[in-house]
């Protein structure tokens, strides 16, 4: 399978990595199981410079609309795409189709990625017992 997924609980970040020529099946299966995970306030890193799609706008705006959940579904964390800047594809009509949704970046290398990340994390939780005084 040319999609590969890593949740990180911890840093409140998911890593995706799309190789190789991406079906619509396999993109949506993804996005089930980043929806599954109820993780949609966890930063995104999503690296597709080594891969490519046939999927039509209706159906990146049809994923976009999945992952945006309904009205309970909290802030949503930001997107660092890493694209291959010679090509236009998929990351360009997600950020075009989501923009307005929550941060969203293309980005030429993970470094610059990772750095803007860095600087969009989302808040994490503050648990009970962190807010007890000392």
């Amino acid at each position: 399978m040319p999609i590969y997924t890593d949740i990180v609980p911890l840093e409140r970040v998911v890593v995706i990595v799309a190789r190789g020529l991406v079906s619509a099946d396999e993109i949506a299966d993804t996005t089930r199981k980043i929806v599954d995970a109820n993780v949609p306030g966890y930063a995104k890193i999503i690296d597709v410079t080594g891969s490519a799609s046939n999927l039509t706008r209706d159906q990146v705006n049809a994923m976009a609309a999945k992952l945006r959940g309904g009205p309970d579904t909290g802030a949503r964390g930001p997107v660092a795409f890493v694209v291959d800047p010679s090509r236009n594809g998929f990351a360009d009509s997600f950020a075009e189709a989501t923009g307005t949704d929550r941060p969203i970046r293309l980005f030429r290398s993970l470094h610059e990625a990772r750095k803007w990340l860095k600087g969009n994390l989302p808040a994490s939780p503050v648990r009970a017992a962190d807010q007890r005084p000392r």
